[in-house]
């Protein structure tokens, strides 16, 4: 991994083995593809005394991105700011080196991605040529309609090379008449998606008898449509409806288009008989925005949303927490529970705020960044958000999409993830046992309350009655009540506290009206991360405000959650926040730390 971007001067400007040993090393191996290649240079690099094995062995290991004709090959693996080789990695004595190798290696792969490099980096118009003609050998070589994606890869490739190389000339339509020969060949029996990527190329490139490629793709929908396989149906109608439109036949593409809208009713009304709501509730949504595509089928669309309304308030009861067994917290019960028997309510109170940590936020991240790659599968597929009423509210993207953005958003969904587990113990095996033993030995009355909460410099004047009466429904285990007075005090608390250290935390407009900060600029501001920790702000903005966590705040604010959901985990752990952020700024807790530190040295 190099950094990211890697200066000019820290490249390792690796020597290459001569072009007789690579074609020697691939004649002995036997491999086809790159990834084969990368793997025979790494054995090569660990049992060679000769350098630069390890350079080919990243060279191949690119991520191949042909559908991305500026930038077919990214880096492989992007984390913590620092990735794998890029060809603008290369240096000039590298790209010289594989330049002098292709007139001693014959293999088609090595030479195509060799000549493509060439291109990307210096524009060497012979060595693109070559590699497109070499793409189609390596696809030919590869091609197998039950482990399609090589060669259509290389396909792809050599036809947006060649559109680079040659825009109006001779090189592309040798590429597509090449496809268009393999479709034809195939008519439609392949099993799985080889048609449907290259009459996909095809169409976009305008290439092709429109009419006969349409029927092929009709051909291969209805089959897929008969034997259940819908989503493949549907692909494959798609291309179909863009394909009889090529060929000028408009009213059949629409036919298509409206076959293709009821696939979804077909698939939502199958997943509802099997028992699955968030699978139909799923379908439900792309039916209504299919039918809302086509003119013809809008009336029906009423109807629809009726059915995703129905859907949608049936999937919390379908989605359960993944268990691994029941585990045994006894011990963090009692544990809990002792910490606050026999003592003072005041001291009781503060024990409770700061008896177990808030998450590390630094600790969680390397936890996820780890289960991560300890199970690489699931991060490469992006996560539906659903809210407590079973709406769809976020999508959490996946990670290998190379954008940096994206990649960070898929990290913290994750930690979400891991972060209510968390939650989810420090309530039943901590919290929820506190409460009890001091429900049994205080009269947690409004004046208690009062008595441990008045000083708080979270708490503005003529507040502190709505903080009291949120803190003490809380006790009560109403925590619906609870975070409907505690959120909006929270968050203009905290705007009392910006204000009394010398931020002004709203907006004045020309005519002199205000408009106050809302909870996200709130928390991004540094002098706010001077008072409170980076564990304290995780924990407010991803409860509060966090668009694929618990975004209570939110909630709340729009009234989605009903009283059940408040009164869940997330409210209970989001309302024990609320006291430890009231507590941390109050005299009473340093004295109480203070007593106790005393009491122990």
């Amino acid at each position: 991994m190099t950094e990211q971007p890697p200066p000019e001067e820290n490249r390792q400007d690796r020597s290459i083995p001569d072009g007789a040993d690579i074609a020697h090393v691939l004649r002995t191996a036997t491999v086809q593809k790159d990834r084969d290649f990368a793997a025979v240079f790494r054995t090569q690099h660990k049992q060679a005394s000769a350098a630069g094995w390890d350079f080919l062995a990243d060279l191949f290991d690119f991520h191949f991105t042909p559908r991305d004709a500026g930038q077919p090959f990214r880096p492989m693996l992007i984390m913590d700011g620092r990735r794998s080789m890029i060809p603008d990695d290369l240096s000039d004595h590298q790209l010289d080196r594989l330049a002098a190798s292709l007139p001693e290696v014959d293999d088609a792969e090595y030479r195509a991605r060799v000549g493509d490099v060439l291109w990307l980096r210096r524009r060497d118009a012979t060595a693109a040529r070559d590699a497109v003609m070499c793409y189609i050998a390596s696809g030919q070589r590869l091609e197998d309609p039950d482990h399609w994606v090589p060669a259509i890869e290389r396909y792809e490739r050599a036809v947006r090379l060649a559109r680079q190389i040659e825009p109006k000339g001779e090189l592309p339509g040798r590429v597509l008449a090449h496809l268009e020969q393999r479709v034809l060949h195939y008519q439609g029996q392949d099993p799985l998606y080889f048609s449907l990527k290259a009459l996909k190329l095809l169409e976009e490139f305008r290439y092709g008898d429109f009419s006969v490629l349409a029927d092929i793709a009709g051909k291969i929908a209805a089959t897929a449509s008969a034997s259940g396989g819908l989503d493949r149906a549907r692909s494959h109608y798609a291309i179909q409806s863009k394909l009889l439109r090529r060929a000028g036949r408009t009213q059949e593409a629409e036919d298509v288009m409206c076959a293709l809208a009821e696939t979804f009713i077909t698939e939502a009304e199958a997943q509802e008989s099997a028992g699955s709501f968030v699978g139909a509730h799923h379908f439900w949504q792309k039916a209504v925005q299919a039918f809302s595509d086509r003119s013809s089928l809008r009336s029906r669309i009423p109807e629809l949303r009726a059915r995703l309304a129905a859907a949608g308030r049936k999937t919390l009861a379908e989605m359960k927490s993944a268990s691994t067994g029941e585990v045994d917290i006894s011990a963090e019960v009692e544990a809990s529970q002792s910490l606050l028997r026999g003592r003072p309510w005041d001291d009781a109170f503060f024990q409770l705020a700061i008896m177990t940590p808030l998450i590390d936020v630094e600790k969680l991240r390397e936890a996820t960044i780890e289960r991560m790659r300890e199970f690489p599968l699931a991060p490469l597929i992006k996560g539906d958000v659903f809210d407590y009423a079973g709406r769809k509210i976020a999508v959490r993207p996946a990670i290998g999409s190379g954008d940096a953005k994206q990649e960070e958003q898929a990290i913290e969904g994750f930690m979400d993830e891991q972060a209510r587990v968390h939650r989810h113990f420090t309530v039943h095996a901590i919290l929820a046992p506190a409460i009890r033993v001091m429900r049994d030995e205080h009269p947690i009355d409004g004046d208690a309350i009062e008595l441990v909460i008045k000083d708080s410099a979270l708490v503005p004047e003529h507040h502190l009655s709505l903080f009291v009466k949120g803190v003490r429904a809380g006790f009560q285990f109403d925590f619906s009540t609870a975070l409907h007075l505690l959120v909006p005090q929270v968050e203009n608390g905290l705007r009392h506290v910006l204000e009394h250290s010398g931020v002004v935390p709203r907006n004045i407009d020309a005519d002199g009206v205000e408009d106050v900060w809302l909870l996200g600029r709130i928390l991004d501001h540094e002098k706010l991360r001077e008072i409170l920790d980076e564990d304290m702000l995780y924990e407010l903005r991803t409860l509060m405000a966090g668009r694929l966590g618990p975004n209570l705040r939110n909630s709340i604010a729009h009234g989605l959650l009903n009283e059940s959901a408040l009164n869940g985990e997330m409210g209970f752990y989001l309302w024990w926040v609320i006291v430890r952020l009231i507590c941390l700024l109050t005299p009473g807790l340093a004295a109480f730390v203070e007593r106790h530190r005393r009491i122990e040295s």
